[in-house]
């Protein structure tokens, strides 16, 4: 009788507070990011193994939403493919894929790295089961590698609360290969909450594909991958200490960064949109009034992430409700989470 193999994993998105932008083959960041990995933002994987005689080729069937979806189909199909080597188990079975995503599309939420976290961590599941021992060591470290290869942003969606990509000279454990967690937080960093403010819905004109594309051959590109790394450890020391000012100025600063590295590409654009702005003036003006230490980051995209802590939270939400309502689309409210969990 022939076996079905079941896996369902929930994979978050993240959020960067410093930013990567460039890559080189096979994924590799050129520069090191750091995120803030979400709880209420995330895709849900349904994954089912099926036995079958034909072994020739790989197989998939991908439902989104309950859809047949070709175009991210093929996407997962030549991602497979390319890494079939390490899943021997995808020549002997078909793989049927249905996912979910718990936020709407474009609306500056990653949803690669919420997805290809889920297929990952769906794949080193099934190896275990259909090969009947462990895929590594360390778990999360072979999951965050393989969610790399098909979307780089999605291996610091394997890790909780904050997560590092890109090797940098102050950790010897950092590795451009994987994510690796941060720990070491104070508690002003341990319960951030991320309004996501939708300015605009619509699919953004150049893909983050293209904009990385763009850093090759960029006049400010070396002098800005420094400038990352550089941030990656100043920001871990922030988040050990708990300085909420120089949180505040680094992230605003790095956001508003990755968008002058778009506007000043050779072939520039610009995706901030008029009611961008507006919204970033109310948010400098509602700080210096109240000396609340929020702050806003940027996707490549027009919507912003609007940061604040815990003990802040009541009066952050009254300003967004009375002051930013009328200039967005739609408000997702937010936290940090706790990573990806495996339903039953």
């Amino acid at each position: 009788m022939a076996k079905t193999y079941i896996s369902h994993w929930r994979c978050p998105s993240n959020i960067a507070i410093v930013k990567y932008w460039g890559k080189k083959e096979n994924q590799i960041p050129c520069n090191a990011s750091l995120s803030l990995t979400l709880s209420e933002s995330y895709t849900e994987l349904n994954a089912r193994l099926e036995e079958k005689t034909n072994d020739d080729e790989i197989s998939l069937t991908y439902f989104f939403e309950g859809e047949r979806n070709a175009a991210f189909e093929a996407k997962f199909l030549k991602f497979l493919n390319k890494h079939q080597v390490n899943f021997p188990f995808l020549k002997t079975h078909h793989l049927v894929l249905e996912s979910s995503n718990s936020f709407p599309h474009s609306t500056g939420i990653a949803s690669s790295a919420s997805a290809f976290g889920a297929l990952a961590l769906v794949l080193c599941d099934f190896y275990e089961q259909t090969q009947g021992k462990t895929i590594s060591d360390n778990w999360q470290q072979t999951a965050s590698h393989f969610a790399r290869l098909g979307s780089g942003s999605a291996c610091r969606s394997i890790f909780p609360a904050w997560a590092q990509w890109g090797q940098i000279d102050a950790d010897k454990a950092s590795s451009n290969e994987y994510a690796i967690p941060i720990t070491e937080v104070h508690d002003n960093f341990k319960i951030m909450h991320d309004a996501v403010l939708i300015v605009d819905d619509e699919p953004k004109k150049v893909s983050s594909t293209a904009g990385h594309a763009l850093m090759n051959k960029h006049a400010y590109a070396e002098a800005r991958f420094v400038q990352a790394n550089q941030r990656v450890a100043e920001l871990r020391e922030i988040l050990k200490s708990g300085d909420l000012d120089a949180f505040v100025s680094l992230t605003e600063s790095e956001a508003l960064t990755l968008h002058a590295m778009m506007m000043t590409s050779a072939d520039y654009y610009l995706l901030m949109r008029p009611n961008t702005i507006s919204v970033i003036e109310k948010i400098f003006a509602f700080r210096e009034q109240s000396k609340v230490p929020i702050c806003f980051t940027l996707d490549a995209g027009p919507n912003i992430h609007l940061l604040y802590p815990e003990v802040y939270k009541t009066e952050v939400e009254n300003f967004i409700r009375h002051e930013l309502s009328d200039l967005v689309k739609s408000i997702i409210f937010d936290r940090v989470g706790q990573g990806p969990k495996k339903l039953t």
